[in-house]
């Protein structure tokens, strides 16, 4: 295991393998984006923002900057980003991890990389994970890989204390970052089952192994979240990346392509492989998984995605 080592960067956060995290505001004009990981080593990014403090901005509202607008007045379609988590310690030993809070393993960070280099010339304005480390590290991971550079910030809710610690107060600041919803609704299928037991129940759609739960009842929670608090989102303008868990995927992918049971209890999702889907007059199409940022043809790019890829070629580097 590498020694610990801390680095301190301004407007940026460099990768390593990140197994907690946490955003907090430490006084006027300062955001602190601290990531912690057990063992491996101490990212701390920290973003300088204006002390000005004439106004508490919600972060979920970001500006749009220029290049987002662009694309936007083209056409009134948004992205929809699905990324099953990289490989972790328990998926390296076959094991089901439920919602055991496991890492990802080195090739699960090496996953969560090449999916942030499939989507970097995609937008993404809102970030949606699991409560699960390693949905949190694959979301963190990728997003070093985006050409654009923001920042992702966790958001905290749990308490007001909480809340108002993790609010953006810079105008500048706000359009630098990506805000980061932890929700537990995307976890995992809790499963409290033998190993040996699994056969028995993996591909029923609503049968729960003992103190756990059946794919229906994860499908329940998951759905409701993402009409509840993601699909607003999309309704809005947001593009929108979720980072979350094979059966939370499942489910919601039930949802976008109207599977039935039967169909949705067949479905494999690789880890670390990006799905891309457009949301366009309140329809969901698939338009499958892009492969790499230097093949152009296979992204299943829809005009003004390819618009949005231009306008980033001509800005920037």
């Amino acid at each position: 295991m590498a020694t610990t080592t801390s680095h301190h960067l301004v407007g940026t956060i460099q990768t390593s393998e990140i197994n907690k995290m946490s955003a907090f505001h430490n006084r006027p004009g300062r955001i602190s984006v601290k990531f912690i990981s057990e063992g491996i080593g101490i990212v701390t990014g920290l973003i300088h923002a204006s002390t000005s403090q004439s106004s508490l901005v919600d972060p979920v509202q970001l500006q749009s900057t220029k290049i987002d607008n662009d694309s936007r007045k083209k056409s009134n379609e948004v992205a929809l980003i699905l990324i099953r988590h990289g490989e972790s310690l328990w998926n390296e030993k076959n094991l089901f991890t439920g919602c055991v809070d496991v890492p990802l393993t080195e090739k699960g960070v090496e996953e969560a990389i090449e999916a942030g280099r499939r989507i970097s010339n995609i937008p993404v304005d809102m970030i949606y994970t699991s409560a699960l480390i390693r949905a949190q590290m694959t979301a963190m991971l990728a997003m070093t890989q985006h050409r654009r550079k923001k920042v992702p910030i966790v958001m905290h809710d749990e308490s007001e204390r909480a809340k108002a610690w993790s609010q953006i107060y810079s105008a500048e600041t706000k359009k630098q970052s990506i805000p980061v919803i932890a929700a537990w609704q995307l976890n995992e299928r809790i499963r409290q089952i033998w190993q040996e037991q699994v056969h028995e129940w993996r591909r029923s759609y609503d049968i729960p192994p003992p103190n756990g739960e059946s794919l229906e009842m994860c499908a329940e929670r998951a759905v409701a979240y993402f009409k509840e608090q993601i699909e607003p989102q999309l309704l809005n303008g947001k593009n929108v990346m979720i980072s979350a868990h094979g059966n939370s995927l499942r489910s919601i992918i039930m949802y976008l392509d109207r599977l039935t049971s039967q169909e949705v209890i067949s479905l494999e999702l690789s880890t670390g492989i990006p799905m891309l889907y457009i949301f366009k007059e309140g329809k969901f199409i698939r338009r499958g998984s892009p492969v790499g940022p230097s093949e152009a043809g296979v992204y299943a790019y829809t005009r003004s995605l390819a618009l949005y890829r231009q306008k980033l070629d001509e800005t920037l580097p």
